[in-house]
């Protein structure tokens, strides 16, 4: 036998409380009974029961804002609500239907009218909102982010909504990582995976000892920023400056404690930036769009530290063209099939200790800084200086540059063509798209010139963005860089192997060799190895080195672990 439904009466008038009682008797339910707002939301959170009927003007609370707080959270969302009042005006009406309300009842009441609607409403059940949950469920565990194991807002949003509503007010905190692209560039998707957890853990740990109650997020499945939120009622936060003082000791704190999980990261590379906020419950503002805003707030914080950073970053760089201050690396290239080094590709660096130590980092921010070409230029010199004081050995070497690089006048008759076109076989112009080419005729000209030389050509990031198959079918590539986003978690991954083997097959009736790129694990070197692709490059195989002998003997260990795995198995 069925539990009896439960309805909650909330109204501070004992007379009106009676009267609705023996309305209710002929449905055979339970009432409890609230005498203001605040008693009335603790009792349906705590009874949850079928129907609530709220009076509009209580004391503590309104019924609007005890509807409101009990629909904009899961738990209480699926409660009947029915606000009852002695105004019968159109604007009462538009405001309970803006705060969620099932129903309306006007004082002084009938009683058919009140048993006629409470029993529609006890009747409706819950199988839909049941439903409504078990969708939710299903969606929730796809909004947790995989690295970090982190949920994103989105789950968390009812808890926060209770949180403001309980508090009155809440704190908010954005926490973003500084240079997240150039870790990750620089070691790689795995290892920058293994880096956010880390830092999750570590802010987990921090905001445990420095806020009350604290929920820490992830900004978004993916990302590489994180949202704290926590209770600030009957904290001292009078001072304009205390919350930003405390986002700086938080600040320093997990710098300390990352660095001391990662040793083997330079200083510099570390950092984060910080933004904090605190909201006021608004009950005439939809709750989550007070949160967002909050939210909103708090990045914009971080968004003027960001653009402070970008200030001091283009004066570092200016000083690292001026002074020439750059490496040049060389990663080794193996072929798929047998491991032997086929060439390098030709890295430029910025150097040790500063904000520019990774090569995507450093041309990236040129490029946004309009320093591209004092960058290009320096690097190409010191590339041009290595190359001239060690033996080709019969290997390739392929060098990166941009497309919109070729039509500067400056960089077609520079010193590195007439080096090249002297070593006529050694060398690969990688070309990179980072704007659409407008006239293929014209650039394929260009292109000619230097295949006349002796120079090959390779198209960067196949698959992806402008490199596109009208690019590849116009300008005859004489190899396929297969983009990093299609070798990361390749062999999981259908859809990516169904993209890489059509370049495989395209490179094939084009005379081209396809070259993956990012190879991090064993997983993706078999994938690779298995759909066909020729030539294989990444941080399993080995990483960029100053001296050739070092990537070589680093490739021929990372072979060599290989094959002891697969006798293993």
């Amino acid at each position: 036998m069925s539990e009896r439904p439960v309805v909650l009466i909330a109204d501070d008038d004992e007379d009106v409380v009676a009267l609705l009682r023996t309305y209710l008797r002929p449905l055979e339910c339970d009432v409890v009974q609230a005498r203001d707002g605040e008693e009335a939301l603790s009792v349906a959170q705590s009874r949850l029961p079928d129907v609530v009927l709220l009076d509009v003007m209580m004391p503590k609370r309104s019924g609007w804002e005890v509807c409101q707080a009990l629909k904009a959270v899961q738990r209480t969302a699926g409660i009947a609500v029915v606000l009852m009042t002695g105004r019968g005006d159109v604007k009462d009406r538009l405001t309970g239907l803006q705060v969620g309300a099932d129903d309306y009842l006007v004082k002084p009441f009938n009683r058919d009218e009140v048993v006629k609607r409470i029993q529609a409403l006890l009747g409706r059940g819950r199988s839909a909102v049941e439903e409504v949950g078990a969708a939710r469920t299903i969606l929730e565990s796809a909004l947790v982010d995989r690295a970090t194991g982190l949920p994103t807002v989105a789950i968390v949003i009812d808890r926060l909504k209770e949180i403001l509503i309980e508090q009155g007010e809440m704190g908010i905190a954005f926490i973003d990582i500084e240079q997240f692209e150039a870790i990750e560039a620089e070691y790689g998707w795995a290892f920058f995976d293994e880096f956010l957890r880390r830092v999750g853990m570590a802010l987990e740990e921090e905001v445990k000892h420095r806020y009350r109650n604290a929920l820490v997020t992830a900004h978004r499945v993916g990302g590489s920023s994180f949202y704290v939120f926590f209770e600030t009622r009957g904290q001292d936060l009078t001072e304009e400056n205390a919350l930003e003082g405390s986002s700086n000791e938080m600040r320093q704190r997990l710098i300390d404690s990352v660095r001391e999980r990662f040793p083997s990261m330079q200083a510099g590379q570390i950092g984060f930036f910080v933004g904090t906020t605190r909201i006021d419950y608004r009950p005439q503002i939809r709750l989550e769009r007070q949160i967002y805003q909050g939210m909103g707030t708090a990045s914009d914080a971080v968004r003027d530290a960001e653009q402070q950073r970008k200030k001091q970053l283009t004066k570092e760089l200016r000083d690292i063209i001026r002074r020439k201050r750059v490496t040049t690396l060389f990663q080794p290239i193996t072929w798929s099939a047998d491991g032997k080094v086929f060439g390098y590709e030709i890295l430029t660096r910025g150097p040790a200790g500063s904000s520019f130590r990774n090569s995507d980092m450093l041309f990236s921010f040129a490029r946004e800084a309009r320093l591209a070409w004092a960058l290009e230029s320096i690097a190409l010199e010191n590339a041009l200086r290595r190359l001239r004081d060690m033996s080709l050995e019969g290997r390739k070497f392929l060098l990166n540059l941009e497309a919109e690089m070729f039509g500067e006048s400056e960089f077609r008759i520079h010193e590195m063509v007439s080096f090249f076109a002297e070593h006529r076989g050694h060398f690969v112009f990688e070309l990179t798209e980072r704007a659409a080419i407008e006239d293929y005729a014209t650039f394929r000209k260009f292109l000619d010139e230097f295949r006349e030389k002796g120079i090959e050509v390779a198209i960067d990031d196949a698959g992806s963005g402008y490199a596109s198959l009208e690019a590849i079918a116009a300008l005859s590539p004489d190899y396929l860089k297969i983009t990093k986003g299609l070798i990361s978690t390749l062999a999981d991954e259908p859809i990516k192997q169904d993209l890489v083997r059509m370049l495989v097959d395209l490179a094939g009736k084009t005379g081209a060799k396809t070259l993956a790129e990012g190879i991090e694990t064993i997983e993706e070197y078999n994938a690779c190895k298995d759909l066909g692709v020729d030539l294989i490059q990444g941080y399993y195989i080995a990483h960029p080195h100053q001296a050739l002998d070092i990537g070589d003997a680093e490739a021929a260990k990372s072979l060599e672990a290989y094959r002891a795995a697969g006798a293993k198995n």
